[in-house]
């Protein structure tokens, strides 16, 4: 009996566990982490300052297994820094804590798209964080612009993804 390539690889790699996702975060030595939810989630809370001439943003990631992660810019409130103007590459926060929630990567779309750019095999320490200090840095270049140079593929920010 033959085994598929599919099943080869996921044995070869398989999905990050919360507490690996958890050991990546805290040995990174940024922010805070916490396991909650009987252990399905994980959730880190730090300071990202992109470039050397940029503000500091507070940022929480939440992660449960079986979802895509969240990433919401906590402090300072981005809608006051855009000053009414509609922020590209963002979702409804339907999260509880306060803030904008970026669009960091292409996820599963419901009727959509077939694929994820993330996946649980991936570490949200080399993945999530940066990705957030990197659309940090497109946001200021928005700000002093006027024109979104970060790419991404255009979603209406109530899409709802998984």
């Amino acid at each position: 009996m033959a085994t598929s390539r599919a099943k080869l690889f996921e044995l070869a790699h398989p999905d990050l566990s919360i507490s690996e996702q958890y050991l990546a975060l805290v040995t990174s030595g940024q922010g805070e982490s916490h396991i909650t939810d009987h252990d399905r989630t994980v959730v880190w809370q730090g300071v990202l300052k992109p470039l050397a001439f940029s503000r500091r943003y507070s940022v929480t990631v939440r992660y449960t297994k079986g979802r895509s992660p969240s990433c919401i810019v906590t402090n300072p409130s981005l809608e006051e820094l855009a000053n009414g103007k509609s922020i590209p590459h963002t979702y409804t926060n339907k999260t509880k804590y306060k803030g904008t929630q970026l669009c960091l990567y292409l996820p599963y779309i419901a009727g959509k798209n077939k694929v994820s750019e993330w996946s649980p095999k991936l570490s949200l320490v080399e993945t999530i964080i940066p990705w957030a200090s990197l659309w940090l840095v497109y946001f200021e270049d928005w700000l002093a612009c006027g024109e979104w140079r970060g790419g991404g593929v255009e979603h209406d920010p109530e899409d709802s993804y998984r």
